[in-house]
């Protein structure tokens, strides 16, 4: 019910606690600053790149096959059933 003063000894012991505490979350967000969060932006960068690439890729595929069954249409039905066929056995 009373709360009485902590003894001075605890309550600098409580101070030096703080203080230290303060000092460790500086050098973590220094070392996160210096080292961590380059390293995440480098990685970001290049997971871009890798989906920029891959986009890319499958664009390209993707024009390359509508060009071939433009050419051929009738040869892409031809494979189209075949391979709906052969899907068809496996799943029986």
């Amino acid at each position: 019910m009373f709360r009485r003063k902590a003894p001075k000894p605890t309550q600098e012991a409580l101070k030096a606690t703080h203080d230290e505490l303060l000092s460790l979350k500086a050098q973590v967000e220094r070392l996160m600053n210096e080292h961590v969060t380059p390293v995440l932006a480098d990685a970001a960068d290049r997971a871009e790149h890798v989906v920029a690439n891959a986009r890319e890729l499958t664009d390209h595929q993707v024009r390359d096959v509508t060009t071939r069954v433009r050419a051929k249409p009738w040869l892409a039905m031809v494979i189209v059933a075949a391979i709906g066929y052969l899907a068809g056995r496996v799943m029986r």
